[in-house]
C-alpha cells in the first residue's frame, strides 16, 4: 500500500515537472513522511472514537501541533518506537486529560516551566533534521516563544476547563520532548547542528 501510494504520487507528479535523481530521493522522502502521517492519524482517530476521547484529541492535536511544529524536539528512532509513542501521546494523553484536571496554581508553573525550556532549549534538533541555519534557528525560538505566551493568554483568560487543561498537557509533552534530558535517555544527539558543522568543516 505504502509503496502503491508513494510510485503513484511520483509518476502524478513527474508528468508535469521534470525530475532528476535527487529531486526524486527527496520527494520519496517527503511522500513517506506524508502516507506516515496519514497513517497514523487514521489509526489515533479510530482509537480516539473507541475511547470515546475523539474531541479531546482533535483538541490536543491543534495545541501541540501549535507549538511542536517550532520547537521541533526528540524524535523516536524506529517504527515500532514512533508507533508506542505516537499511541501514547496521542490516545492515552486524551484519557488523562479527561480524567485528572491540573489545578490553576500547578498550571502557571507548568506555564513557567515551559515558557523557560522554550528560551533554552528551543528549537531541539534531530540529527536527521539538523537545523543547520542560525537564521532558521532563531526565527523558530521567536515563533516557539510567541506561541507559549498565546497559550500563556488563553489559560489566563478562558474559563473552559477543557481547554486549560489540554494546554498545558501538550506544553508538558513538548517540554519533555526538547529537553537535552530526554535525548540523553534515550542516546540521541543534542543540538545537532554543531556536529553538522564540524563533520563539513
Amino acid at each position: 500500500m505504502k509503496k502503491k501510494f508513494i510510485n503513484s504520487s511520483l509518476s502524478f507528479i513527474m508528468k508535469y515537472q521534470e525530475c532528476d535523481d535527487l529531486k526524486i530521493k527527496k520527494l520519496k522522502y517527503g511522500l513517506e513522511g506524508i502516507y506516515s502521517l496519514i497513517v497514523k492519524l487514521t489509526v489515533v482517530l479510530i482509537i480516539a472514537i473507541l475511547t470515546q476521547t475523539i474531541k479531546t484529541t482533535l483538541l490536543f492535536l491543534l495545541f501541540y501541533a501549535g507549538i511542536r511544529t517550532f520547537s521541533f524536539g526528540w524524535h523516536a528512532k524506529s517504527n515500532i518506537a514512533c508507533w508506542i509513542t505516537t499511541i501514547l501521546i496521542y490516545n492515552i494523553i486524551p484519557l488523562l486529560i479527561k480524567n485528572i484536571n491540573i489545578p490553576n496554581n500547578i498550571g502557571y508553573i507548568i506555564l513557567g516551566i515551559s515558557f523557560i525550556s522554550v528560551l533554552i532549549w528551543a528549537p531541539a534538533d534531530t540529527p536527521k533534521r539538523p537545523l543547520i541555519r542560525k537564521e532558521q534557528r532563531l526565527k523558530t525560538k521567536i515563533l516557539s516563544t510567541i506561541v507559549t505566551i498565546i497559550y500563556f493568554i488563553i489559560y489566563i483568560f478562558t474559563n473552559y476547563s477543557l481547554i486549560k487543561n489540554t494546554l498545558l498537557y501538550a506544553l508538558i509533552i513538548q517540554t519533555i520532548c526538547i529537553n537535552p534530558l530526554t535525548y540523553k535517555l534515550t542516546n540521541t544527539q543534542f543540538n545537532n547542528y554543531k556536529y553538522y558543522k564540524k563533520k563539513n568543516e
